[in-house]
């Protein structure tokens, strides 16, 4: 609205400047010489000259000062329109100039020679410079050297002006300059015309750059905590390999004509160091490596490869710029190291950064962030329960709907259709916080419905093999029709629980030898049209007790829409189900517009997620509650003098320094536990509110429910931590911790037995240090071992300590609310 209004007060001034200066040489013509009318004629002239100096005023300003938006307003400002009104007002300039000049210099000889070449009339003179400035040949009329000067410089003005502007040198620079912009090839080395620590730098033009950038470009209010940008961006680089008109063309179609003005585009390659050279990083406010399309014919297959090489360029430039963003820290309070966002589309390598720590340059320069946008969107569907996208909001039902009782028999099971990219983040996600009060009763149930799910699980549990060591699953292939093999055909097979194998090396991770995982995942391989797996749907739509979620997850559109449309009619008339989450990567119309037609009862639970466009970039919620969480631990242990802060979004705080010193030590596989904590905290509230019906305190509703909620985490933190890469004790490990235990971890016998499992186990023959743990120890070892991986109950046993955390966790979510999210009781 406001480049609207802009453009229309530029557009009534052109207006303007053109009436005003075409009536000024009209009234001139017509009535300038006679005496009655020679006061009105000097002050249009006057008037004229001002409009004309503004127009020049104005070109100087954009080119010196505001160069992207010269360039902008070259291609898209009606540039010919300005060059008119300039070329029309240029002979008033000239004339107002020298009569001015005339009036403050009086006694000048080269004015008054000036002057002299007609009567002392203003209208004389003005004519004089017209008759030059329009055609040379009238130099010699002048009778005086410096009055021939004069007029001679008048007349090349108005060769250039008139010939150069309209016809030749000028405008071919103009098109020149055109073609670059149009193909990405303009660079502005001066930062000055971008402005320091006012520009953010996207590298790639990905499906989702748009989105970026309108989070970019968001305007932080006053107060807020929780903002989806680093600074206050006027311009945003974005550096791109692919056709520069066609990425603006697609950025148009969803950023504003203003937002688009505000785009500078290079193109260049992301693994150049010279091209990464041109962004001036030292000053950018922060970055994102987007890299480019993942999809069609010219996708990146190296996409993930490439962002990383990225990544390390990016560390060494502004390792480079150290000392530049050492002193601008110190003196206007700009942080060191620069914030950079690196999206990977690939699961298996944004896993790795869960655990896997950067080397220290990379670490000195910059606040490493990875991202993918199938985590992101499937955490916004199933923890934040809600997104934007193109203007309107959609709201999705939990998975516990309104949560479970601590006695209730009924669990939820989330069906996914289609172990794409999607899919598998999907199911990740509810691994990580589909943890309930009522957990002794009933397990969350995960199913995985594909055509090749039999290939597709071989990979899934080979990328978390400590968790299928412990969990239940289930794999039924619907595509088996030999009578001999229809039991495995059939939903009611057996699960398959590793701690009912016989000489399972799990067993005394619980008291009574049980699972002790609260989670089963099972695999149906099988179209969903098909016969079998529509058997299968029937099925678990006749469980009374199940809430049953369904996400259908097929990466092409139309197929995604038939999948949801067409399933069993048991499925849309089960009085459990809740929703049909179907995943549309372009648009959401279709899914939207059958869900509010309200003519099939089918259509009312379709509800469209998974949108390239969708607001669904974390903002520092997360980041400030998972800090916050850290916070909570110090307290717990009496760490560095830490205490709550009383204003998180003050730098000056004392304790919220403290808070981020401490979280910036901590390694990667603790900061993503933190997040996922951050996660739980809504789902843990609207249980535990949910057995609290009265209470509208959540200090109080948290302590009156600790119990229930301390098994609620420890049961999500044991699928985390497995989830992670961590695996539990064997036996005669467990065994030495239940010893420390009882000695203390400083025990020299505790030592003696460790180092000799240590021997045994990985062949390293050497004492753990008495300045080391063996809890420690065991955790950073090759096989990441954590011995608190198990039931809740053997806690006590083997790490008594570490019963307190839960519950003191738990309990600081109310603080962590307040600060962040300004939350006190359900009402606020």
């Amino acid at each position: 609205m406001r480049k609207n209004n802009v453009n229309r007060i530029k557009w009534c001034f052109d207006i303007v400047a053109l009436v005003i200066g075409s009536a000024t040489l009209m009234y001139l013509i017509i009535a300038g010489s006679q005496p009655q009318f020679v006061v009105a004629g000097k002050w249009l002239q006057y008037l004229s000259g001002l409009l004309g100096f503004v127009y020049i005023v104005y070109a100087c300003h954009l080119w010196f000062c505001k160069r992207v938006n010269f360039d902008w307003n070259l291609i898209h400002g009606h540039f010919l329109r300005k060059v008119v009104c300039l070329v029309l007002l240029m002979p008033f300039v000239v004339s107002s100039v020298i009569s001015v000049a005339a009036c403050l210099c009086p006694d000048s000889l080269l004015c008054s020679q000036i002057l002299q070449e007609g009567s002392t009339h203003q209208e004389s003179l003005f004519w004089s410079v017209f008759v030059n400035y329009i055609n040379a040949g009238f130099i010699n009329v002048a009778a005086t050297p410096a009055a021939r000067g004069i007029f001679a410089a008048i007349a090349i003005l108005g060769v250039f002006f008139l010939n150069g502007l309209l016809v030749s040198s000028i405008v071919g620079w103009i098109d020149r300059r055109k073609d670059n912009w149009n193909n990405g090839d303009i660079r502005y080395n001066n930062v000055n015309l971008l402005g320091k620590y006012r520009f953010a730098v996207v590298i790639g033009a990905n499906e989702i750059a748009s989105s970026v950038i309108k989070n970019l470009f968001s305007k932080r209010r006053k107060g807020e905590i929780n903002y989806k940008c680093e600074g206050e961006n006027d311009y945003v680089i974005l550096q791109t390999r692919r056709d520069v008109q066609q990425v603006r063309n697609k950025l148009s179609a969803h950023l504003s004509a203003e937002q688009m003005a505000r785009v500078v585009i290079y193109s260049a390659l992301r693994d150049s160091e010279h091209d990464v050279t041109d962004l001036h990083l030292e000053y950018c406010t922060e970055i994102y490596v987007l890299g480019e399309s993942t999809h069609g014919i010219d996708g990146e297959t190296y996409h993930d490869a490439l962002n990383m090489r990225c990544v390390n360029l990016i560390a060494r430039e502004l390792e480079k710029s150290r000392a530049i963003r050492d002193n601008d820290s110190g003196e206007n309070g700009k942080p060191v190291r620069k914030v950079c966002k690196v999206m990977f589309e690939y699961q298996t390598t944004s896993s790795v950064f869960q655990f896997s720590d950067l080397p220290e340059i990379v670490k000195d320069n910059l606040v490493f962030i990875p991202f993918s946008r199938y985590d992101s969107w499937a955490r916004k569907v199933i923890v934040d329960n809600g997104c934007e996208t193109g203007g309107d909001y959609f709201e999705y039902c939990p998975l516990d709907s309104y949560g479970f009782l601590k006695d209730s028999p009924e669990f939820v099971h989330f069906v996914i259709v289609g172990m794409s990219k999607m899919g598998i983040s999907m199911g990740v996600q509810a691994l990580l916080q589909a943890h309930y009060p009522n957990s002794k009763n009933a397990r969350t149930r995960i199913t995985f419905i594909d055509t090749n799910a039999d290939k597709e699980m071989a990979f899934f549990k080979g990328r978390y093999d400590n968790l299928f060591e412990l969990v239940r699953t289930r794999y039924i292939d619907t595509t088996i029709t030999s009578e001999s093999q229809e039991k495995n055909s059939d939903y009611n097979t057996n699960w398959y629980d590793p701690m009912e194998v016989e000489g399972c090396r799990w067993k005394h991770l619980s008291k009574d030898g049980k699972n002790f995982l609260d989670v089963e995942v099972e695999f149906i391989k099988g179209a969903v049209e098909s016969e079998g797996v529509r058997n299968c749907l029937k099925a678990m739509s006749a469980d009374q007790n199940a809430r049953l979620t369904i996400a259908v997850c097929l990466t092409c559109t139309h197929q995604a829409v038939a999948a949801s449309l067409y399933l069993p009619m048991e499925v849309y008339k089960n009085p459990k189900l809740q929703e049909i989450w179907v995943y549309q990567q372009e648009a959401a119309d279709i899914v939207l517009n059958l869900s509010d037609s309200g003519s099939d009862f089918r259509y009312r639970k379709l509800k469209p997620f998974g949108m390239l466009f969708g607001e669904y970039m974390d903002d520092r919620s997360l980041y400030l509650k998972a800090m916050l969480v850290n916070v909570a631990y110090d307290i717990t242990n009496n760490y560095n003098d830490i205490k709550w802060p009383s204003d998180i979004s003050s730098r000056n705080d004392e304790n919220g320094r403290k808070a981020r010193d401490s979280w910036r030590k901590l390694s990667v596989d603790k900061r993503w536990s933190n997040k996922y904590f951050a996660d739980s905290i809504w789902i843990k509230l609207r249980n535990a509110a949910l057995a609290n019906k009265e209470e509208t305190d959540i200090a109080a509703i948290f302590k009156n429910n600790e119990d229930v909620l301390a098994v609620c985490e420890h049961n999500r933190w044991n699928v985390q931590q497995l989830l992670l890469g961590y695996s539990p004790c064997d036996e005669e490990l467990d065994n030495i911790f239940a010893k420390r235990n009882r000695l203390g971890k400083e025990s020299k016998k505790v030592k003696e037995v460790y180092s000799e499992w240590k021997e045994k186990t990985l062949g390293e023959s050497f004492d753990v240090m008495s300045s080391v743990d063996i809890k420690d120890d065991v955790k950073a070892c090759e096989l990441r071992i954590h011995p608190n991986i198990c039931d809740i109950s053997h806690i006590r046993t083997v790490d008594s300590g570490a019963e307190k955390y839960d519950k003191d966790l738990n309990n600081a979510i109310p603080q962590i609310l307040k600060l962040v999210d300004r939350y006190s009781n359900l009402n606020d």
